[in-house]
């Protein structure tokens, strides 16, 4: 298979192939080496291949519905015996202990772990530069940034190296990369994937493992093969009546959608923003959905400053067993700014302060739950900007404090941390281009457990998208596989 063909295909599309025994894993194995070997010099989005996963690629499809398909994962603990270094120095050298059991099932499904991207340190900053790894840059324009912390993973995909890619969402760290380079990033609900053999959903119930895609079967099927309780999880959520694939097959009834291009924290929106926002909105009421402009409300500045203490907790408890696995010092050689003003915070905070914060959480969950009882899916963007430049964040920054950390965040997860928080499945589309050519999402969220809702939708809209070049009719970005 030749590397323009390669490209064409999405996760799906490829397994037919193979199954088919048109195309072998190692046809696959070496159309992902081919590609990284092209656009990763310019993207900086891959760390490494595993030398070993792909040579041990065979001849004939694997089994599951996957079949064998090679994909990336983030440079966090996945795989047993994998690199995991958090794109941090802290962490240099760390390999996971175990296997996610999420992962083990997508594996059973089919994939093969070929390698792992960049992530912006210990997935902190909305910003894939680290002292680590150095930036990583968009395929459509390589002067701007991808967001984070799944940065490596979307900019891979969007360049035509995997049909698919790992990461994990703790407050927008999936579908603002996903926004940002113009790919389908869903975060499920809280407890949909387990967070086994750790905790159901990890940073305190915030964060939840997932795939960045280029197409919403890829999804749904994806989904079908990962959701679901570990033995022992401390809850179980509510399984889905059917499969998400056959959700995506059923249009939805007539919904009722909210509206919101109004940043909850106040940050100022990108007019482009919002006018692919609402430009959604009207091909979705072009559909038969009702949509009208609304807003949940609550308390932003406690929520916010909730999330401080939530965060900056987390990191004070898990960088330290991190620095006593690695023996290393937790200081200016070891940690990025951002990070490390997040961990020197949560030293000074208290067992109480963590328990009011989280009474916050729950708060600003039952108003979401009220807000919902009235609509089936709200749409927001996904971000305020379109993809801001390079070296816009400086990891090495030295006068950055708790309160600048969250700055730096403001732009791009003013929409999409609060349902982090409560819990809710929300997924970020690839609806439009700016001016200038750079990618711009919108973000759906939907009640408690109706990924199959929001999955149908998006379905809806990719229909309409999706007959020209391109995901969903964007065309190529200026890097891309495809293009050599």
């Amino acid at each position: 298979m030749r590397l323009d063909e390669y490209v064409t295909y999405d996760g799906i599309g490829l397994s037919q192939l193979l199954a088919k025994g048109k195309i072998t894993p190692r046809d696959l194995g070496r159309c992902v080496t081919e590609a990284v070997a092209v656009v990763n010099p310019e993207i900086n989005a891959v760390v490494e291949l595993y030398g070993d996963a792909i040579d041990a690629l065979p001849e004939a499809a694997l089994g599951g519905p996957f079949n064998g398909i090679p994909t990336l994962t983030k440079d966090f603990p996945i795989e047993a015996g994998r690199p995991a270094e958090f794109g941090s120095c802290l962490a240099q050298g760390f390999r996971a202990t175990h296997d996610a059991v999420y992962w083990t099932r997508l594996r059973k499904g089919g994939l093969v772990n070929a390698g792992r991207t960049t992530s912006s340190e210990f997935g902190v900053p909305a910003a894939t530069e680290t002292l680590l790894y150095g930036a990583t840059r968009n395929p459509w324009n390589i002067e701007h940034g991808v967001s984070g912390s799944s940065g490596g993973a979307a900019a891979a995909v969007a360049a035509g190296i995997v049909p698919f890619a790992q990461g994990s969402d703790g407050g927008g760290s999936i579908r603002m990369p996903a926004s940002f380079c113009g790919l389908i990033g869903l975060k499920p609900s809280r407890g949909r994937v387990t967070g086994s053999p750790g905790a159901n959903a990890p940073l305190l119930g915030l964060a939840t493992a997932f795939m960045l895609t280029r197409s919403v079967r890829d999804t749904a099927l994806l989904l079908d093969l990962c959701h679901g309780p570990d033995a022992g999880d401390g809850y179980e959520i509510t399984p889905p009546a059917d499969s998400y694939r056959d959700a995506i097959g059923r249009p939805p009834r007539p919904l009722r959608i909210a509206l919101c291009t109004i940043p909850w924290s106040g940050r100022a929106i990108d007019p482009e923003v919002a006018a692919v926002t609402i430009g959604t909105a009207a091909r979705l009421a072009s559909f038969g959905h009702h949509v009208e402009e609304a807003s949940p409300g609550f308390d932003y500045a406690a929520f916010l400053a909730a999330q401080k203490i939530i965060w900056a907790s987390d990191s004070a408890a898990g960088l330290a067993d991190i620095a006593g696995h690695m023996g290393r010092a937790i200081d200016e050689t070891t940690l990025g700014a951002s990070v490390l003003s997040l961990y020197r915070h949560g030293l000074t905070l208290s067992a109480t302060q963590l328990i009011d914060a989280l009474a916050v959480y729950d708060e600003v969950t039952r108003q979401l739950g009220r807000f919902f009882a009235g609509y089936d899916l709200l749409l927001t963007p996904t971000c305020t900007i379109v993809p801001e430049r390079t070296g816009t964040y400086d990891p090495a920054r030295p006068d950055i404090d708790v309160n600048g950390v969250f700055d730096d965040l403001a732009p791009k997860e003013s929409f999409t941390a609060l349902f982090n928080a409560t819990g809710q499945p929300a997924i970020s589309l690839p609806v439009g281009l700016s001016q200038t050519g750079l990618p711009i999402g919108v973000q759906l969220v939907a009640r408690f457990g109706r990924e199959d809702l929001l999955l149908a939708v998006a379905r809806q809209l990719e229909e309409g998208l999706e007959r020209g070049t391109g995901i969903w009719g964007q065309g190529k970005p200026d890097v891309h596989a495809g293009r050599h």
